[in-house]
């Protein structure tokens, strides 16, 4: 949209009021023909270029996102949220939290607000059209496209804030009213996640199979040890959950397990 902006302002106009009419030339598209155009009369006017770099500018930032775009979603590069982890705090027992959903706050409000950009978007087209930024579609899409894309934003980026906020606060509510199912015991058959995704990192406690992915967006735990994260194979572990998702995580050294052993031997 700025690039369409800029193109109006600097290129389009400043070839209307010159009487300059784009050719051929050696572009295949037209915006790259009047890019070359408004070139050519700047040079011939001695003029700078300062728009014309800021639009090659554009262009090349717009194609860096969209390889960036089909590489996440080959799953060669990925962008997740991961879990806050909580500060060290040690309890009685040995345990150390790790995290906990009632420290966590509201993490997952940056994917839901990443919907209100296509709001914005949906609110300026009719204007935007009006005033020739983007070239006049016929009259039915310029009367409902905007509306229905319009819509669709609104509807998208509400229904994410809604499912996420509940999601939260049900997790929330679980610890805070102990609703919550708690588990301990040392990590078995634990199965990390590859860095770039393409599988969910799992592991059982007790019999209790668990899973997840930075990838994922939840209010519960999801940090893998590829990005981070402190689960590993053999680690004692206290989880609290409800419905598969960990709202809070204990873990302790595998050597203050072995101490509090032998000194029940020794006893």
């Amino acid at each position: 949209m700025l690039g369409r902006t800029i193109h109006y302002l600097a290129v389009t106009r400043y070839l209307r009021e010159r009487g300059i009419v784009a050719t051929g030339d050696r572009w295949a598209i037209r915006d790259w023909r009047e890019w070359s155009a408004y070139r050519k009369a700047r040079l011939f006017d001695y003029q700078p270029l300062t728009w014309w770099y800021v639009l090659w500018a554009i262009q090349i930032v717009v194609f860096v996102w969209m390889i960036g775009w089909f590489a996440s979603a080959g799953g060669a590069l990925k962008f997740g949220m991961q879990t806050y982890l909580a500060p060290a705090a040690s309890n009685p027992d040995g345990y150390t939290t790790v995290f906990d959903v009632t420290q966590s706050g509201y993490r997952q409000w940056s994917f839901a607000a990443s919907g209100l950009i296509f709001v914005a978007v949906g609110l300026a087209l009719p204007m935007l059209m009006r005033i020739g930024i983007f070239r006049k579609p016929p009259a039915w899409m310029q009367k409902w496209f905007p509306r229905v894309f319009l819509g669709f934003a609104i509807f998208w980026t509400t229904s994410c804030f809604v499912a996420t906020y509940i999601d939260y606060r049900r997790a929330v509510n679980a610890i805070r009213n102990n609703r919550a199912q708690v588990i301990e015991g040392v990590v078995t058959d634990f199965k990390p996640m590859p860095y770039t995704g393409h599988a969910m990192e799992s592991f059982v406690v007790q019999g209790v199979g668990f899973d997840y992915s930075d990838y994922v967006i939840t209010a519960g735990f999801n940090n893998t040890s590829s990005h981070g994260g402190p689960i590993r194979e053999g680690l004692p572990v206290k989880i609290w959950h409800l419905g598969g998702e960990i709202l809070r995580l204990d873990t302790k050294k595998p050597n203050q397990s072995m101490k509090v052993l032998n000194q029940g031997k020794s006893v």
